[in-house]
């Protein structure tokens, strides 16, 4: 089984990608507070998709760095 490390950029694209507007200059964890205040602004489906790409990601990535391990974990526990 191969292990996908993920780094604080491939965390900022997923987080991009999803819609959540960023500066180049944050932390992971300040990209996942910047996530959380988006939701705010979202409907249910927004949410929903979003909780689950998370979840996802999270199960799918064997080895996470820690600050994105901490980061995703903002996430989920909100």
């Amino acid at each position: 089984m191969n292990s996908v490390l993920k780094d604080q950029y491939d965390f900022f694209a997923f987080l991009e990608g999803s819609g959540v507007p960023l500066k180049q200059t944050w932390t992971p964890q300040q990209c996942s507070q910047a996530a959380l205040a988006w939701l705010v602004d979202q409907n249910d489906v927004v949410r929903t998709q979003f909780a689950v790409s998370v979840t996802e990601l999270q199960d799918s990535t064997q080895v996470l760095q820690p600050e994105i391990e901490e980061a995703l974990s903002i996430l989920i526990d909100n």
